[in-house]
């Protein structure tokens, strides 16, 4: 397997967390399986080889097609038995209001193609991506179209999306009132503000960035109980509860498994 994590140009760093790409010599024999968890972050990917099956709770069997892919509650399972190559441009939750103008709310559970997302220049970033050589001529096509974006920028959300950034990066209890307060904006208008720019109302955003955040720290003596006092729930059972909703994984499983790979969208394995 190889895979691959490079960080955005310092100019595009507060709308790319990262680019990425994995490719696999998968086979009915050596089947490639990612679970993909709940996430409060949206995602661009590229199939430029390949191709793979999706199924989750929510919908049927279906090929995962190159598009964008907003935040999501939901947990899937992805899996291929062929050889593959995949990119992936990973967002943060308000890059696509901020820089074409579409509020996130409008993603949240749901994947766009490239056209319909921003028409023939979209379809353009697809063709280009496809037809590269390579993954670092990949990330090159995506940072000019990037910078294309950036006279688009919509200043006044900037203080709310530099918080949103701060949380999806390091996240730490804080209250939704502690959050408006901040803001200088009433309860109700920070809400709306929020969802606007997250797909999500403040709180379910902070619950899956928690999740998010929680998924890469160790435990000790096999003391989730641990984890879940560190992050504010209430006991192991709530806990528990959360945590197997958001993943379909019980933490117990999760943390005791050895895995391929791990991040904070979901666990890599090769059966």
């Amino acid at each position: 397997m190889k895979h691959q994590i490079i960080a955005p140009p310092q100019h595009l760093s507060d709308y790319i967390r990262m680019f990425w790409f994995l490719e696999f010599d998968a086979s009915p024999e050596n089947i490639f399986t990612h679970l993909s968890f709940a996430h409060h972050c949206c995602e661009i990917t590229f199939c430029y080889k390949g191709q793979f099956k999706v199924q989750s709770a929510t919908n049927p069997t279906s090929i995962l097609a190159s598009g964008i892919y907003g935040q999501t509650l939901h947990n899937s399972t992805i899996t291929s038995d062929q050889s593959f190559g995949i990119f992936g441009i990973y967002l943060y939750p308000y890059t696509l209001k901020q820089l074409l103008g579409i509020p996130a709310c409008a993603l949240t559970n749901q994947m766009l193609d490239m056209r319909a997302l921003c028409g023939k220049t979209g379809e353009e970033l697809e063709e280009k991506i496809m037809l590269a050589t390579n993954n670092q001529e990949r990330v090159s096509i995506a940072i000019r179209f990037f910078e294309s974006l950036l006279r688009n920028i919509q200043s006044e959300n900037t203080a709310i999306c530099r918080s949103i950034k701060t949380l999806s990066n390091n996240y730490n209890l804080v209250s939704v009132n502690a959050l408006a307060k901040n803001h200088y904006l009433s309860l109700r208008q920070f809400e709306r503000k929020f969802k606007e720019l997250t797909g999500f109302a403040p709180q379910k955003f902070l619950r899956i960035v928690r999740f998010n955040a929680l998924l890469t720290k160790p435990i000790l003596n096999d003391r989730l109980i641990d984890i879940a006092l560190d992050f504010g729930f209430y006991d192991e059972a709530h806990f528990s509860r959360d945590f197997k909703e958001l993943s379909g994984l019980s933490p117990k499983k999760y943390f005791k498994t050895a895995y391929k790979a791990a991040s904070d969208r979901g666990i890599v394995q090769v059966l």
